[in-house]
C-alpha cells in the first residue's frame, strides 16, 4: 500500500514531465521581448579578442549543457513544491468535504447533494443573466453601457474572478476582452485550457467610471448576483485575479503576496490568488510569479477532477 509520501513523489515525477513538454513547447509568455537582454553599461566594454571556432564552438556547447542542467534543477525544485501545494490542498479539501458530509449516529454516509447537469446551468445562468440586465442597485447603473455578467462553459470546474469590467468589457458585454483579456487567454493556453473550457466573470458587473477601483457600496450591491452565479456553476477550484477579487471573496485585508503563498476556501471550493492581468501589463516583472501560480492551479485542478471522478 502506497504511502503519502509515495503518492507526493509520483505527482513531482508527473509535474516535472509537464514542465519538460512546456519547455520543448516553447511555452514561455510571460518573458517580454528585450528581457533577457544585458543590460546598458554606461561605458561601453573592451571588445573581446576573437577565439578560433574550435573554442567557441566549445564554450557554447558547455553553456548550453549547463543551462540545460541549471532549467531541470529549477523545475526539479518547482515539481516538489507543487506537488506539495496540491497534496496540502487536496488534504484540506478532503477535510472538509469529510466534516460537512458526516454520516448518521449509525454510521451511514451522508449523501452528496446531486449536482446540476451542464444544461440546468446554462439555463440557470440564463435566467440569472436577465434579472441582472436591468440591474439599478448602486450608481454605477448610471454610467455603464451594460451589464458584463459572465461567459465560458456552464459547467465549467474552474472559474476565474475579477475586480470590475473595464471600457472594452462595457462596450462589449464580456468580461477579459480587452488587453488584459488578450493576456489572460495567453494564461489559460500556457496551462493548454481555451477560453471556452474555463468561466470568467468579475465581482462587479457594472464598470465604474475611469475604471477606479470598486467601492464599497457597489461591491455590498452586486456581491449576492457572484455568489448565486457561483452557487449554480458549483466549480472545483476558483483563481481570483488580483487583490479585490481576492479580499471580496475571501473576507480579507491580507496583501496579495501573502495570499499567494497558499490556496484558501470558498465555503468547500479551493481558492488560488494571482496578479490580474492588468496588472502584470504595468509591471512584467510579476509575470513570473503569476507563472507559477497557474501553473499550480493547473495542477491542482487536474487533481481534483481525478478526486471527483474516481
Amino acid at each position: 500500500m502506497s504511502g503519502p509520501d509515495d503518492d507526493l513523489g509520483r505527482l513531482a515525477d508527473d509535474l516535472r514531465a509537464w514542465l519538460r513538454q512546456q519547455r520543448e513547447a516553447g511555452v514561455e509568455w510571460f518573458l517580454d521581448p528585450g528581457s533577457a537582454g544585458a543590460p546598458a553599461a554606461a561605458v561601453p566594454p573592451p571588445a573581446p579578442v576573437p577565439a578560433a571556432p574550435a573554442v567557441r564552438a566549445s564554450r557554447a556547447a558547455a553553456a548550453a549543457v549547463g543551462a540545460q542542467d541549471a532549467k531541470e534543477t529549477k523545475d526539479a525544485a518547482f515539481a516538489a513544491i507543487c506537488a506539495a501545494f496540491v497534496a496540502d490542498t487536496v488534504a484540506r479539501v478532503t477535510q472538509a468535504t469529510d466534516a460537512v458530509t458526516q454520516g448518521d449516529i449509525f454510521g451511514a454516509p451522508a449523501a452528496e447533494p446531486e449536482r446540476l447537469t451542464r444544461e440546468q446551468k446554462a439555463a440557470a445562468l440564463a435566467e440569472l443573466a436577465a434579472e441582472v440586465r436591468p440591474c439599478a442597485g448602486c450608481k454605477l447603473a448610471s454610467t455603464r453601457t451594460q451589464t458584463v455578467f459572465g461567459v465560458g462553459d456552464p459547467d465549467a470546474g474552474l472559474v476565474f474572478i475579477g475586480e470590475a469590467p473595464g471600457r472594452d468589457e462595457d462596450l462589449q458585454g464580456e468580461p477579459f476582452v480587452g488587453r488584459a483579456g488578450q493576456l489572460l487567454n495567453d494564461i489559460l493556453k500556457a496551462i493548454q485550457l481555451d477560453r471556452d473550457q474555463v468561466y470568467i466573470c468579475n465581482i462587479l458587473k457594472c464598470r465604474p467610471p475611469e475604471n477606479r477601483d470598486p467601492e464599497r457600496d457597489e461591491v455590498e450591491a452586486c456581491e449576492p448576483h457572484l455568489q448565486r452565479q457561483l452557487a449554480i456553476l458549483e466549480p472545483d477550484a476558483i483563481c481570483c485575479l488580483g487583490r479585490h477579487a481576492a479580499h471580496t471573496l475571501l473576507r480579507t485585508n491580507a496583501s496579495l503576496n501573502a495570499l499567494r503563498e497558499r490556496a484558501h476556501f470558498y465555503g468547500r471550493t479551493p481558492v488560488v490568488v494571482t496578479y490580474h492581468p492588468a496588472a502584470l501589463l504595468r509591471n512584467p516583472h510579476w509575470k513570473r510569479p503569476t507563472w507559477d501560480d497557474v501553473r499550480k492551479l493547473r495542477a491542482l485542478y487536474d487533481a481534483l477532477r481525478e478526486r471527483r471522478s474516481a
